[in-house]
């Protein structure tokens, strides 16, 4: 049996790579759109030099330590956050609303329930209250949240804000970039100013998330529009060092041949 080598001639061949060029270049096309987007969300949560007055803003006021004794020592300073109430509305919404209310429900004198060290913190915990406030039964705040959700926002910075889940109303402020967290949370914030009250924050848990001593939510509220967010920055209010003073000091502690056994505490 002879076998040619000759190519037969297939009709209309060009028609089907053109069809196969078109079907490439319409994908690529989409691709283009799809990364530029991508590109705009990305830089929706990056750190602004200088944060817009036209954006949606809010402050958290929060205070770490026990308000025990005359002079307890407590911690206290400002976050500031740009809300994205064009991705997010009903969500942001929601969240300004507990902010700014006194009654239930509010996010006044509610607890920070877990901070893991150089990863993030888990605020807005209505079931746990500050000292001197009383705790009631609690609903769903928070609705419609997988209709509205950019999951391809990212938490691609120290500081972005996202909801820790859609059954209560817990959020979630990040120390890091956190690529783990993103598609499982839906981003709705930044912050913008207090980066130095986030530090301190970082510092208050362990590996566990459990809390070193309370850390609160005081008061919160929104931003009036068109009002540049530095006009309500906050100095953080820390505590003196008592041992800069002379006071905390350990003591050696001696036998009575004066040998010495070890530290008071320890």
């Amino acid at each position: 049996m002879m076998f040619s080598t000759k190519k037969r001639p297939r009709k209309e061949a060009w028609k089907t790579l053109q069809s196969e060029l078109d079907e490439r270049e319409k994908l690529e096309e989409e691709n283009a759109v799809k990364h530029k987007k991508l590109d705009k969300l990305k830089a929706r949560v990056c750190i602004d030099e200088e944060p817009s007055p036209e954006a949606r803003h809010a402050y958290l006021d929060f205070e770490i330590g026990r308000r025990m004794g005359r002079d307890p020592l407590l911690t206290r300073g400002r976050l500031i956050v740009e809300l994205f109430d064009d991705i997010m509305p009903r969500t942001v919404e929601t969240f300004v609303d507990l902010l700014n209310s006194d009654n239930e429900p509010t996010y006044r004198g509610s607890q920070v329930s877990k901070i893991y060290p150089g990863f993030h913190l888990v605020a807005g915990d209505r079931d746990l209250r500050m000292e001197g406030v009383s705790s009631h039964t609690r609903e769903n705040v928070y609705s419609r949240v997988e209709q509205e959700a950019n999951w391809s926002l990212p938490h691609l910075n120290p500081g972005v804000l996202s909801l820790r889940d859609l059954r209560s109303s817990r959020f979630q402020i990040t120390f890091r970039k956190a690529e783990e967290l993103d598609g499982w949370h839906a981003v709705f914030g930044k912050v913008v100013y207090g980066f130095d009250l986030l530090k301190v924050l970082s510092e208050q848990g362990n590996t566990n998330g459990e809390l070193k001593q309370p850390v609160a939510i005081t008061t919160g509220g929104a931003i009036p529009a068109g009002t540049h967010p530095r006009d309500y920055l906050k100095k953080l209010e820390q505590p003196e060092d008592p041992e800069a003073h002379g006071y905390n000091k350990k003591v050696m502690r001696y036998s009575s041949t004066y040998r010495h056994t070890g530290l008071i505490g320890h």
